[in-house]
């Protein structure tokens, strides 16, 4: 059996949801024998998950505070027949170290640490500069490392042809599942401010901002009483096909995460920033591999990563040849074949062990 273990809530978002539902897609894909279960700590994203076709085991538990689920994860697993594959910034050395007793153990990483596991995977730009640091007691860890390994939504494996408008005349601004410190409305209020700067004369209401409010935007109400009258504002709230949107858009605003991926494998031109320190080195890798302007850090300094942002975009209203060369430069970034790619390791990685074993 294989169990992924994430969370989703109004403080982390939905990314660890969103990448693990495509890991487990494709292992279903690949023929797996038992069909992905989801083990969450509380009720918040089971829909989410349900809705996609996978069953959720809740286990009523703080997820802050992971190395408390021990006993219960220890009545589920068995270490000869059942993966478990978790994805969350609160698991740490010591709970690995006991899980690892309990199931095959796989695990996503951002930030460098030398997890004891099975399978580690760092699918982000900047992984294999961190190579090195994937040692234990001397000894390499088994690692999947590289875009090559980025889980893309399958509804992004296909139907990805995008053009390269002559105009700008949609933008996309979006902050992840939630949006704990309402910069969308931050960003929105200086673009609308900064309408005079795109666009001169009668063409200067000529964009359509499209505001993208995620599954846990705790300011989803302020959005609407802020802009609801705008007439080339839209808000976006549960939104079904992100793919179709950011197809119709010409500039994308994003906060670096699973996003990025997304829109990098259509190729719209991009803008990003980022909220924390684990988001960092990706916006700043993206930076380096491509001409992205990376505007900052929107916790740091709001001011200075506004300002940068609305200069960025005014650079793309302005050049068709910049918006050309990102396009260029991000389809080059990720294939979308990731998730198959991971889930054939796993599997193949519990096959050779139970052949050691037998």
């Amino acid at each position: 059996m294989l169990y992924i273990r994430a969370d989703g809530n109004t403080q982390i978002g939905m990314g660890h949801i969103m990448r693990c539902l495509s890991i487990a897609e494709a292992a279903v894909a690949l023929g797996a024998e038992y069909e992905p279960v989801f083990l969450v700590a509380d009720e918040g994203c089971c829909g989410m998950i349900e809705k996609r076709g996978f069953h959720v085991t809740v286990l009523h538990t703080d997820y802050k505070n992971m190395i408390s689920e021990l006993p219960q994860l220890k009545k589920l697993l068995d270490r000869e027949r059942d993966i478990l594959l978790v994805d969350s910034y609160q698991a740490d050395t010591a709970y690995f170290e006991a899980v690892s007793e309990l199931a095959f153990m796989v695990c996503l990483e951002d930030m460098g640490e030398p997890y004891p596991v099975d399978l580690l995977i760092n699918y982000n730009l900047y992984a294999p500069k961190l190579r090195e640091k994937y040692r234990l007691n001397g000894k390499p860890l088994n690692t999947l490392l590289g875009a090559e390994y980025m889980p893309l939504r399958s509804v992004f494996q296909k139907d990805i042809e995008y053009h390269v408008k002559d105009k700008v005349t949609d933008v996309m601004i979006t902050t992840g599942g939630s949006d704990p410190y309402f910069a969308a409305g931050a960003f929105t209020d200086a673009f609308l401010s900064a309408e005079h700067e795109f666009f001169d004369g009668d063409d200067k209401n000529q964009i359509t901002w499209h505001i993208v409010s995620g599954p846990f935007n705790a300011f989803a109400d302020r959005l609407k009483e802020t802009y609801g009258e705008h007439e080339n504002v839209v808000i976006h709230e549960g939104l079904k096909d992100l793919k179709a949107l950011m197809k119709r858009c010409d500039v994308v605003l994003t906060a670096t995460g699973s996003t990025v991926y997304e829109v990098s494998v259509l190729g719209v031109p991009m803008i990003a920033f980022y909220f924390a320190e684990n988001q960092r080195q990706g916006a700043e890798e993206l930076a380096e591999l491509t001409d992205i302007v990376n505007v900052g850090c929107f916790c740091d300094d709001r001011v200075s990563v506004i300002g940068k942002a609305v200069e960025t975009l005014k650079k793309c209203v302005d050049n068709k040849e910049y918006r050309m060369l990102l396009y260029k430069q991000e389809r080059r970034l990720i294939d979308g074949k990731g998730a198959g790619r991971i889930s054939s390791e796993i599997f193949r990685l519990q096959k050779e062990r139970h052949s050691r074993e037998m």
